[in-house]
């Protein structure tokens, strides 16, 4: 019998896209280019350290995947 794989995307970068889309969203940007502009100043304005801490908590993230055998982390 074939069962629907549960895949959630590990990849850390997808952390950092949330992270990224929350900071543009709060500052409400209203034309596309203002859009644009808020995205660039928020992208350069990650700290490097949450970056790190996204890729350091792979393995955790893993970790968990493996328990709930192949489930969302929630992480």
């Amino acid at each position: 019998e074939w069962v629907a794989p549960n895949s959630p995307d590990l990849n850390p970068i997808e952390n950092v896209w949330a992270i990224l889309k929350a900071k543009v969203n709060a500052r409400e940007p209203q034309t596309k280019a203002e859009l644009q502009n808020i995205a660039t100043e928020e992208w350069d304005n990650i700290p490097q350290n949450t970056i790190q801490n996204c890729i350091l908590g792979l393995t955790d993230r893993l970790q968990t995947t493996k328990i709930n055998k192949g489930g969302h982390t929630n992480k």
